[in-house]
């Protein structure tokens, strides 16, 4: 006696080893769509961090040298194609303006560290408020908490770390 094995069942079987491969297929698809567009975010974020950090280093000469405000439109260029938000292109963009008038102010005065000038007084704090909300909004689109977390992970070093010297590539005490 013969059992008779309806025909849909039968074309099934059949099928199902087809039907796994492509339902495999399709899974590592999805998965490699989600594995590259992770990776391309976190290059995107890698570049973004590199251009911040540009930007704030620029800004410890800015206020009385010509160079650092040249290093500030370079930053500032770079993030005007990488910030993720308008909010934060404004920011960088008044931070180059701020620190460009600062410098201004202090070439007008011959030495700026001995001026006793309220107008560069001012113009500084402006700029370093401005610092301060670019700052802000950077590691609000990081999403890096805490101010000192946020300055490490932007300025790529711990404060109040010894640098290199100069002749012997050791540090200094």
């Amino acid at each position: 006696m013969g059992s008779k094995v309806p025909l849909w069942v039968a074309l099934l079987l059949a099928l199902l080893p087809s039907l796994v491969a492509i339902a495999a297929i399709v899974a590592a698809e999805i998965r490699d769509r989600r594995r590259i567009g992770h990776e391309r975010e976190s290059r995107l974020r890698d570049e973004r961090i590199g251009a911040y950090r540009k930007l704030l280093s620029a800004t410890t000469t800015a206020h009385t040298d010509r160079k650092g405000v040249n290093a500030l439109s370079e930053a500032r260029a770079e993030i005007s194609l990488l910030a993720g938000t308008e909010e934060l292109d404004r920011a960088a963009a008044r931070v180059w303006t701020s620190y460009g008038n600062t410098q201004k102010i202090a070439a007008k005065s011959r030495n700026p560290q001995n001026a006793s000038s309220s107008l560069f007084s001012a113009y500084l704090g402006r700029a370093e408020a401005a610092k301060e909300q670019f700052l802000e909004l950077a590691r609000e689109e990081l999403g890096v908490e805490g101010r000192s977390a946020g300055f490490r992970d932007l300025e790529g070093s711990t404060p109040g770390e010894d640098l290199p010297g100069p002749e012997t590539g050791t540090s200094e005490p």
